[in-house]
């Protein structure tokens, strides 16, 4: 009798919390539906909402009809006359739901370029997760056939190995893959389509979007709590940049003949519609706020950087625009809760963009 009377309690207290504090008193993030679209994933059309995180974050977002988080409602394949049109392609530092809409780095860089007598408009390609092989599937399938001006392609240090090593995800087996065999790419594994599964209604719901989304919630959190927190991985570098350094610095070789193969094909299909690419990392944040001078991260950077000379292809790397920044200014590029860029951060990430561009 007790038993069923606390379990009829608790299914009280769960409905209320789903129905009434988690939409109206501490309402959870909106969570965009994914869809899979000319063999990318994407969003599904026509969503807004409020990306929340913690107590810091709360940005609206606009899925237009392509599934782009984006100001713009839809993106033509028709080029407006004396328009420009730049491209942006990467994961979701590109998809940007942490700032609201329009200000991103992608917007911000077109406001900078754009005259009265020659504007500029910007297409974002971004999802959440995207490895650097999902840029070239994003490009092949949805960029070539808008044909930009310029294609900027956003990288991030969790970008290389997972173009190649398989890891868990909701959606990670519908991006595109390759295969690599004794040193060199033995070819590319197509994205499997992605639909939703049995557990998306339960993730959709206010309580799972609360503790998943905005409060950050992962089932790591409970094992930490039982079992105490995971020892850092052995080798060199420990957790940074998104990555652990040591376990993904030590597919080095897999990573150095995957980002040249990439290279080769993205700089193939740029050139074959006129567009000229542009690459840009971020940088280590972290090391640069503890006042490091390097970083092991930062060596796939240095990857980067000599994988677009060799194939004549223009690099930005932002960890020495944002190392002078800080030095400056001393204000941080990310959230507390959130090592996404904020505001400021985008700002920063933009104004160097748009120099570079206009070289």
């Amino acid at each position: 009798m007790n038993l069923a009377v606390s379990a009829g309690a608790v299914l009280v207290f769960a409905l209320f919390c789903e129905l009434v504090v988690f939409r109206f008193v501490l309402p959870a993030s909106d969570v965009p539906r994914n869809a899979f679209v000319n063999e990318v994933v994407r969003y599904a059309p026509g969503q807004t909402g409020s990306w929340r995180v913690r107590d810091e974050i709360d940005a609206p977002f606009s899925i237009n009809a392509e599934g782009w988080n984006s100001p713009l409602p839809d993106y033509p394949v028709a080029r407006k006359p004396g328009v420009g049109r730049i491209a942006f392609v990467g994961d979701s530092f590109v998809e940007a739901l942490q700032v609201p809409v329009g200000e991103s780095f992608a917007e911000r860089t077109a406001a900078a370029l754009s005259t009265a007598s020659a504007p500029v408009e910007v297409y974002r390609f971004g999802v959440a997760g995207a490895p650097l092989s999902q840029y070239l599937q994003m490009v092949e399938r949805e960029v070539e056939q808008r044909r930009p001006d310029r294609i900027v392609v956003m990288l991030v240090h969790n970008d290389f190995d997972e173009s190649f090593v398989f890891k868990p995800g909701r959606y990670t087996s519908s991006f595109l893959k390759l295969r690599v065999e004794n040193g060199r790419v033995a070819g590319e594994v197509r994205p499997e389509p992605w639909r939703a599964g049995p557990l998306e209604f339960l993730r959709r719901t206010a309580t799972a979007r609360f503790l998943l989304y905005r409060w950050q919630v992962r089932p790591q959190v409970l094992v930490n709590a039982f079992l105490g927190p995971a020892q850092a991985a052995e080798g060199e570098g420990g957790y940074a940049a998104n990555i652990d350094v040591g376990s993904v610095l030590a597919l080095e070789p897999e990573i150095r003949v995957v980002t040249d193969y990439l290279f080769a094909r993205l700089k193939a299909r740029a050139e074959a519609i006129g567009a000229r690419l542009q690459f840009v990392m971020d940088g280590d944040r972290a090391a640069i706020y503890a006042g490091k001078t390097t970083s092991p991260a930062l060596r796939l950077n240095a990857i980067v950087a000599e994988a677009a000379k060799r194939h004549g292809l223009p690099f930005l790397d932002l960890h020495p625009v944002f190392a002078a920044d800080w030095a400056q200014h001393r204000k941080r590029f990310e959230f507390d809760a959130d090592a996404h860029w904020n505001r400021y951060g985008h700002e920063v990430a933009a104004a160097a963009i748009a120099a570079e561009l206009a070289k």
